[in-house]
């Protein structure tokens, strides 16, 4: 299924820094991956 991207958001766009915890327990954030290409997604459960 394709994603749509929201009309104000463009592909190549900077996001705001912000850290994660990765499955192996370090903190992470994107500006670690800068120049690299970053799939992030956001899984919840309710």
């Amino acid at each position: 299924m394709p994603v749509k991207i929201p009309a104000n958001v463009s592909e190549g766009t900077t996001i705001p820094d912000f850290e994660l915890r990765s499955l192996s327990g370090e903190m992470v954030k994107p500006s670690d991956y800068r120049g690299k290409r970053l799939v992030i997604f956001f899984w919840a459960s309710w």
